[in-house]
């Protein structure tokens, strides 16, 4: 297998090759070999014919996820093909199948509001917030009256006004569940890739969702398109079936289907 990984709808190339270790070579050689998914679901069971040195097969992905090419069994003939023997084996080789990226209908923007709820303000850097102050500095002309701090202004006998906080943005959380490989899934990952994309253009800072185990889940921060694959990859050969909301610390988006919600913790 040539390929690491490749896009929904498109097809993995297998190469089958003759390896001679014995004195006396073979015949045919028949290949039994089966696909299976993240879920230990079969969803390709064939054989193939070897007569000379390589034959080549090439199996359509019509699904996202991370599936395994599995050889169980050979069976060897002689020459003339009058004996032949049976010998089970266990190969195997693993590649992934990639969600398309297209535009996704939600503002990235209207994405980021949740995160502008936030209480945390940076004390270093000025904005709009005047719960906390980023510093006191004399009037200039065009400040605002409201902000004038009068306690300072009546000790220095000079107009001082309070400048404001900017507001913390905390990293985005996404996460999905992923049950099995179907149509559904397939348009969520699209949207779940695209979304990240997005994303990744406006510079907002966001992190994923992962599973370590059967049991146990943490976030994966997100910087580059390439860290994204790498991550959509390890979903896929990883996935949660069902999202343990307690793990969650702060509110977060959970991507069903084409569709976004947001829970507030």
């Amino acid at each position: 297998m040539q390929q690491a990984y490749c896009l929904r709808d498109e097809t993995i190339n297998l190469s089958f090759c003759r390896q001679s270790v014995t004195p006396i070579p073979c015949g045919q050689i028949i290949i039994e070999y089966q696909m299976i998914d993240a879920f230990s679901q079969i969803v390709v069971e064939k054989s193939v014919c070897l007569h000379d040195q390589q034959v080549d097969v090439e199996i359509p992905c019509p699904h996202c996820g991370h599936y395994t090419i599995q050889v169980q069994k050979i069976k060897c003939f002689d020459l003339l093909q009058c004996f032949s023997f049976s010998k089970t084996v266990s190969i195997q080789n693993s590649f992934d199948v990639m969600p398309h990226y297209h535009l996704v209908d939600v503002s990235v923007h209207q994405v980021h509001q949740l995160d502008e709820q936030e209480e945390n303000y940076l004390t270093d850097q000025k904005g709009d917030d005047y719960s906390e102050i980023f510093e006191i500095r004399t009037y200039r002309e065009g400040d605002e009256l409201k902000h004038i701090h009068w306690n300072m202004s009546s000790k220095f006998q000079e107009f001082f006004v309070k400048v404001g906080s900017q507001p913390v943005h905390e990293n985005l959380t996404l996460a999905m569940e992923y049950k099995e490989n179907n149509t559904f899934y397939d348009l969520q990952f699209d949207y779940f890739y695209s979304l990240c994309i997005s994303l990744l253009k406006e510079n907002i800072a966001f992190e994923i969702v992962t599973s370590c185990d059967v049991q146990n889940m943490h976030v994966q921060s997100i910087h580059s398109v390439d860290n994204l694959a790498t991550t959509v990859r390890w979903m896929m050969k990883n996935p949660i079936k069902t999202l343990d909301k307690s793990f969650m610390s702060r509110s977060f988006y959970q991507i069903k289907g084409q569709n976004l919600e947001v829970y507030h913790l």
